[in-house]
């Protein structure tokens, strides 16, 4: 049975035993999550600056902003797996808490890994998408139909925002089944790294549900102070996920001989 509490606490310990290679292995990725909420921030206000007439701005300002928030959200994302990926090693013994800046960069010395990670992603934002856009077509010809069909599919959108849900977090262990098992020189494709974390998940969607609820009050305190907080919040928050993932993994193997990539 997994152990929220004991979990969190063992990533604390760790945390604690370690600060400076965690925030700094963490430091790029925060920076940037700091930067791109500058720019998100300005972005906002000049949309409404811009609808309330007191300030035009150009197409170019527009698209400006919007490249920039899409190159920050890229880098963001591969220091970001860096500083993951890293964490793992660290749990399973494979590196030393030395240069923490330079593996904050590891995400990218793979060119295989990385775009098969990238792979990964996307096909799963695909899946998603279709798990959402097919029934909300259902449904928003149902509000077609006077009385009945608004009832019915009003019930089937939040139906369809709940599957959603666990879909994701059936999901969310895919990233880390597709690096396991290149690693490993048994690799697998996207998706099946994506079918063998729904089959992982099996019996701890909710336990994954409930430890990220855990999350929300930091993840107010990150937001409430521009990001500053998450010096702390975020090493701790991924190496719980970390944490949670072999734990998942090793009761798959235990019940399971398909996934051996330890």
């Amino acid at each position: 049975m997994y152990n929220r509490q004991e979990q969190k606490q063992e990533a604390k310990s760790l945390l604690r035993e370690n600060q400076r290679f965690f925030f700094i292995l963490f430091l790029p990725f925060l920076l940037i999550e700091i930067a791109s909420s500058i720019v998100n921030s300005q972005s906002r206000l000049n949309d409404i600056l811009s609808t309330e007439g007191s300030i035009k701005f150009s197409n170019t300002d527009i698209l400006t902003t919007s490249a920039s928030i899409i190159v920050f959200s890229i880098l963001a994302g591969i220091f970001l797996m860096g500083a993951f990926y890293t964490v793992f090693n660290v749990l399973r013994g494979k590196t030393d808490f030395q240069n923490p800046l330079r593996k904050s960069l590891t995400f990218i010395d793979n060119q295989r890994l990385f775009w098969g990670t990238v792979w990964v992603f996307i096909l799963k934002i695909i899946i998603l998408g279709l798990w959402l856009i097919v029934p909300s077509i259902v449904c928003g010809l149902l509000f077609l139909v006077p009385v009945v069909g608004a009832l019915i599919g009003s019930i089937g959108i939040i139906a369809t925002s709940v599957f959603l849900i666990i879909k994701t977090l059936a999901y969310s262990q895919a990233f880390w089944i597709y690096r396991d098992a290149f690693l490993e020189n048994k690799p697998v494709s996207a998706y099946e790294a994506i079918t063998l974390s729904n089959k992982m998940m099996y019996g701890y969607k909710s336990d994954m549900f409930v430890l990220q609820l855990s999350f929300i009050g930091w993840n107010i305190l990150v937001a409430i102070t521009y990001g500053i907080v998450g010096l702390y919040v975020y090493p701790y928050y991924y190496i719980t996920l970390a944490k949670f993932y072999e734990f998942v993994k090793e009761q798959y193997k235990q019940d399971n001989t398909v996934l051996d990539v330890e």
